[in-house]
């Protein structure tokens, strides 16, 4: 029976693990719960029709109240939310919900998510999300969702912030683009979205920041700057907007000064780069021929500082030429190139990835839950390293890199060339108060003596006009943040070596050398 309105729950379910590169310690200084909530759920509220009451729910922010009773219930999965997702659609089915299943981890693994619940909505929502609303309402829903074909995407409507709780998240996600052209093993992107890129329409790009409840954003296009003529065109529009943001692109866009100039003024403040590997038969491996090192990378970082802009440099250790090796590698490779923000992962292979294929063919998926997929457990057999190796090695590496020794050292070279004087967004100025008691208080009233060196070279630099004050403070305040969560891992560390350690079978090169 047909019903003229229905209440709709869109949730995003919690982790039972996060990792230090989610700033969820960073997030609580500034008094939120998250730094940002995924966008697939304001997105997908904003293709619901009208005749749906829509709430959307974040674990990490607030609980589902079970007293409510859902309709219709939407869930977006990862692979280290999967095992809290497939619980809460069991729990809602077992209601009286209907219960539909969406994002990466229910698109490649179909089968197990409609073990708990009614459907999927498999890669691109747009067009198959009102699909499936209408054959709900009509009683005639279909296990799966699905077509061989890309929306065209050039114009979207904006996010539903008006859904979310803006008081405890700090930033708001965008995307102005899909596809990419690689094909790196280890990545969703191009299986998800294509290796075409499309292009949203630059005034509804504009239309959509001016909506927006913040002027803080992240761009969560795999590559923002991959068509330069494109990413030019929304620079220029960006820059009256006055908005802070960061970004994801690859080192090229270090060839072109003009774009990185337009990028610094239209208010980028840091860029995530994938350096993935410096093992050159790694970045081979993994179908990343993009990625070259030497001169080429000494030139691009060197202007990107330049331009006042932080590298957010992300790595990945475990492919099948790495040996423990890789983690020193890397760590002098931040430090001899000042690269404070460094995004370190063991390999993962989420279901869709050519490595998940090619390990589920080899035996060597660990028999684990997805949800530590996240970036610090191991999941698989690697080839060269054991799983308690590479997992203490891991721990070990980013307590270095977040060691307020290494931070100052990297800060003292970094910041000398003046470059990062450009203000970025404002704050209110019970934050500002807020986060200035923080500041004296983890780097003042310390026994540290690198948190202190490091606090007063950071004040020598605002006194003397070399720092804007917001990137000085900000800064201090981003590594403290990592330091607090790597701090948290390390209290885990018994527990954490234990799951590790009950399904260590050493490196995959004895298994083969046994059979």
């Amino acid at each position: 029976m047909n019903r003229s309105r229905y209440k709709l729950f869109l949730i995003s379910p919690r982790q039972r693990f996060i990792n230090y590169p989610a700033h969820s310690e960073m997030a609580k200084m500034f008094g939120k719960r998250r730094l940002m909530i995924p966008l697939a759920l304001p997105t997908i509220a904003s293709l619901t029709p009208d005749n749906y009451d829509i709430r959307i729910f974040d674990e990490e922010i607030e609980d589902i109240p079970w007293n409510e009773h859902a309709d219709i219930v939407g869930i977006t999965t990862l692979a280290a939310t999967a095992t809290r997702a497939f619980e809460l659609g069991d729990r809602f089915m077992a209601m009286g919900a209907t219960v539909v299943f969406g994002g990466p981890y229910a698109t490649f693994m179909q089968e197990e998510a409609l073990k708990h619940g009614n459907a999927v909505v498999s890669g691109e929502a747009e067009g198959k999300w009102e699909a499936c609303l209408a054959d709900f309402e009509n009683g005639a829903l279909k296990p799966v969702y699905e077509t061989l074909t890309y929306v065209e995407y050039k114009t979207q409507k904006p996010p539903r912030w008006d859904l979310v709780n803006m008081k405890r998240i700090f930033q708001v996600a965008i995307q102005v683009s899909r596809g990419c052209p690689f094909n790196c093993d280890f990545c969703l992107v191009s299986k998800t979205f294509g290796r075409k890129m499309r292009y949203r329409e630059i005034p509804n790009v504009v239309e959509e920041i001016k909506a927006a409840p913040t002027k803080y954003f992240f761009f969560v296009d795999d590559n923002l700057t991959i068509n330069k003529k494109y990413a030019k065109e929304l620079m220029q529009a960006l820059i009256p907007l006055k908005i802070s943001w960061g970004c994801m692109c690859s080192l090229d866009v270090a060839t072109d000064e003009e774009l990185l100039r337009l990028m610094a003024d239209a208010g980028c403040f840091n860029i995530l780069v994938g350096f993935e590997s410096l093992n050159p038969d790694s970045l081979d491996e993994s179908n990343k021929h993009h990625n070259r090192g030497g001169k080429i990378y000494e030139e691009a970082i060197r202007k990107i500082h330049a331009a006042g802009i932080h590298i957010n440099a992300s790595f990945v250790v475990g492919f099948d030429n790495d040996t423990l090796d890789e983690f020193d590698r890397i760590f002098d490779f931040t430090l001899e190139y000042n690269l404070a923000n460094v995004n370190l992962h063991l390999l993962n292979a989420p279901p869709g990835t050519e490595v998940y294929k090619k390990f589920m063919e080899e035996g060597r998926l660990l028999n684990c839950d997805p949800e530590l997929g996240v970036g610090h457990f191991p999941v698989v057999h690697y080839m060269n390293m054991s799983q308690i190796d590479i997992f203490d090695r891991y721990m070990e590496t980013i307590a270095r890199l977040y060691s307020f020794d290494t931070i100052r050292k990297k800060a003292e070279s970094l910041f000398r060339n003046g470059a990062f004087t450009r203000p970025g967004g404002d704050i209110s100025a019970l934050m500002k108060a807020r986060l200035s008691w923080i500041t004296f208080r983890e780097f003042v009233l310390t026994t540290d003596p690198d948190r202190k060196k490091l606090f007063w070279f950071i004040i020598g630099l605002l006194r003397s006009e070399k720092i804007a004050i917001d990137k000085g403070l900000g800064f201090l305040l981003s590594m403290l943040g990592y330091h607090r969560h790597i701090r948290e891992h390390k209290k885990n560390m018994a527990e954490y070596r234990k799951l590790v350690m009950a399904q260590d079978h050493g490196p995959w090169k004895t298994r083969i050398g046994g059979q």
